[in-house]
């Protein structure tokens, strides 16, 4: 297999996001080949160059996820010029057009996975690929089965009484946030942390879907879920308080006197809500938790350093024990040879 030169980025301080916590929990194997690749190259040059192809890489799953937020961002950002026109819905039309566009749009990714060498493709920077394409495992029904998901998806929201909420917070809110997932805006992401302690050479990343502002004390957060409902806890999720801080931090703060946060996750799949009102108490626990986080990524890193963010050897980073886990992992198959 041949490969371009590739000259990798430089290395980034060490980070902390919802994202990154929840790979390090689900398997410390995963969240070394996903944010530690460059790592790879003087040890394992060819599984360096293998791994970077399925880091780059998406499962049909994820990427049902992925288009559900785009299309319900597009639906949603669609819908507020029309509501600041004076209308209260997109017509029939303009919503089977936006699903006509992802529909497009998921077509045409799949036909270049699936058009793609990935045993000797030296353009693969930058490619979109499909994970069951590489280890051959896609079946004819699973691309049209995914566009369904993701316009389904679409329909029950508009189906659903958070429609019409957000109509009204359209018309009647102060500020509405829509987040615009295509194009991520990595620095209004980060979460101004310097003035907590413990969190130097540190990035907090966070990002709502929805945000409304009602007034200067009064906030409202909305996070889209496309996957299966988390049954186990149905109260405010840490990444629910995280986007809370970020909204203190922003005015220059750390408390909540005088101030309302509501926060919910809607679950796409059945409408499903979980979240409420923030208290202090989650505020106080969420900065303890991105703090234990923190400390928990450092146990990785030579000389428990931040800034450097040089990991240790990567047999240090235990696979799981859960074969369920592995099986739909895109880093299978370099796993198993670094074993």
């Amino acid at each position: 297999m041949s490969y371009p030169s590739y000259r990798p980025r430089a290395k980034k301080t060490l980070s902390r996001s919802s994202t990154r916590i929840t790979i390090l929990e689900y398997c410390e194997r995963k969240y070394y080949l996903n944010y530690y690749t460059f790592a790879l190259k003087q040890d394992h040059p060819d599984l360096w160059k293998e791994t970077l192809i399925l880091k780059g890489l998406k499962s049909i799953e994820m990427r049902v996820g992925e288009k559900s937020h785009y299309l319900l961002s597009d639906y949603l950002h669609d819908l507020k010029k029309v509501v600041k026109d004076g209308w209260d819905a997109l017509s029939a039309e303009e919503i089977q057009s936006l699903k006509d566009e992802i529909k497009l749009e998921m077509e045409d990714e799949f036909a270049e996975s699936a058009q793609r060498d990935y045993k000797s493709d030296e353009d693969f920077f930058g490619k979109f690929g499909l994970s069951e394409h590489f280890y051959g495992t896609m079946t004819d029904e699973m691309l049209p089965d995914a566009i369904q998901k993701v316009r389904d998806n679409l329909d029950r929201f508009i189906a659903s009484t958070w429609n019409s909420k957000v109509i009204d917070y359209f018309q009647t809110a102060k500020f509405v946030y829509v987040e615009r997932p295509r194009t991520r805006d990595f620095d209004a992401m980060k979460v101004n942390v310097s003035k907590l302690p413990g969190f130097k050479d540190i990035t907090v990343m966070a990002a709502p879907d929805f945000g409304v502002t009602f007034s200067d004390t009064d906030f409202l957060i909305l996070d889209w879920k496309s996957g299966k409902e988390d049954i186990v806890d149905e109260g405010i999720s840490d990444q629910l308080k995280v986007y809370a801080l970020k909204m203190l931090l922003k005015k220059g703060i750390s408390t909540m006197d005088g101030m309302r946060i509501e926060a919910h996750e809607v679950y796409l799949q059945n409408m499903h809500t979980h979240g409420g009102v923030l208290t202090q108490q989650d505020i106080d626990g969420i900065i303890k938790k991105i703090q234990h986080d923190v400390e928990e990524q450092k146990n990785f890193l030579v000389d428990r350093d931040p800034y450097r963010n040089d990991p240790v050897d990567v047999i240090m980073f235990r696979k799981t024990s859960n074969a369920k886990k592995c099986e739909g992992c895109t880093f299978r198959d370099v796993c198993q040879k670094l074993a």
